[in-house]
């Protein structure tokens, strides 16, 4: 085989998002948007990845190790990837990785990580790995950590690789981070995301702002995660019951928390705003926050309704549906 390509999913925060990095559970979707990534095995000793969202960045092979990284910094990470892997399976091919996707960047939705997973996958098929998405995790989330400025909860990982609705808690043991997933079924739920275009990459909210406010005010902090975690039990026996009116009513609180948290921005509150006035029966941003996306859960045929309203305030609607596949091969 001379070129893979795959796709993985973007993902959205039912709840948690923040809480999950300091041990609190969470609820993760994985969205039907999608990122794809081509990866071509190539003669000498140049690795190139290609995005059609970043640009090019170039590096070569040097004794097992990639050297002279120039180009999109953004793709860096990349590098990171295949340097990994050639040291675990030992792979001493050039290559050039094209990658495209239909995940807005730095928004929310987890771009980085679905990009991430579809190389990962793309490679694996390219080179007949044999990784298994449930280990898509340890591969991944050292990378994530770096992307995340010193800080990540692996959540996306999971979801992106597996798909499907999920509740995710981080485990820190003897120095090492594990995942504790329950998979929480199939559901059928109307979502309309809005991308407010204001672009929030995580590591200013993730890495920065709360690390900041849990040394200022850490009592405070711990309070405000302590009432998601309560909101994350309670939203998952609403998915048990399909109770989306229960779950609206929940996504609402959690959005007030973050919010006290100063993680919104004045045009996710006015997407927000927006969407319930025209009917949705929740509203909250996903991710990291400071911009980027909100969604809202919408009633069967609500949904052009509510999509207008969010975009009467200047930010792109995307109807979708959650709880689709993970990471797959694609033709």
């Amino acid at each position: 085989m001379d070129s893979a390509k795959a796709s993985a999913p973007g993902n959205l925060f039912l709840t948690g998002e923040h809480a999950v990095v300091y041990g609190k559970p969470a609820i993760i979707a994985a969205v039907n948007k999608r990122a794809y990534c081509t990866s071509f095995k190539s003669k000498g000793n140049t690795i190139s990845v290609i995005s059609r969202e970043f640009g090019i960045a170039k590096a070569k092979i040097k004794e097992n190790n990639i050297v002279n990284h120039e180009g999109k910094n953004e793709l860096f990470v990349f590098f990171d990837l295949v340097e990994m892997l050639m040291h675990k399976h030992d792979i001493r091919d050039g290559l050039e990785i094209r990658i495209e996707s239909d995940v807005p960047v730095e928004s929310g939705l987890s771009s980085s990580t679905a990009t991430l997973s579809a190389a990962l996958y793309s490679l694996n098929l390219l080179f007949d790995l044999r990784i298994k998405k449930e280990n898509f995790f340890d591969y991944l989330y050292p990378l994530q950590v770096k992307i995340h400025g010193g800080k990540a909860s692996g959540s996306e990982i999971f979801s992106s690789s597996i798909g499907g609705y999920n509740k995710i808690q981080k485990i820190d043991c003897e120095g090492k981070t594990k995942i504790n997933s329950k998979e929480l079924g199939k559901h059928s739920f109307s979502i309309v995301i809005g991308n407010t275009k204001v672009r929030a990459p995580t590591a200013l909210t993730v890495g920065m702002h709360v690390p900041s406010l849990m040394r200022r005010f850490p009592n405070m902090v711990e309070k405000e995660f302590e009432k998601i975690e309560s909101i994350c039990e309670k939203i998952e026996k609403a998915l048990e019951a399909e109770d989306i009116y229960r779950i609206g009513k929940l996504i609402n609180k959690n959005q007030k928390i973050l919010s006290k948290l100063g993680l919104s921005h004045p045009k996710i509150d006015d997407c927000i705003n927006e969407a319930l006035h025209a009917g949705a029966l929740g509203a909250k941003l996903s991710g990291g926050g400071w911009g980027g996306v909100m969604f809202a859960l919408a009633k069967r045929g609500e949904e052009e309704k509510i999509a207008k309203a969010i975009e009467s305030t200047g930010a792109e609607a995307i109807i979708t549906t959650i709880g689709g596949e993970g990471v797959k091969a694609c033709d």
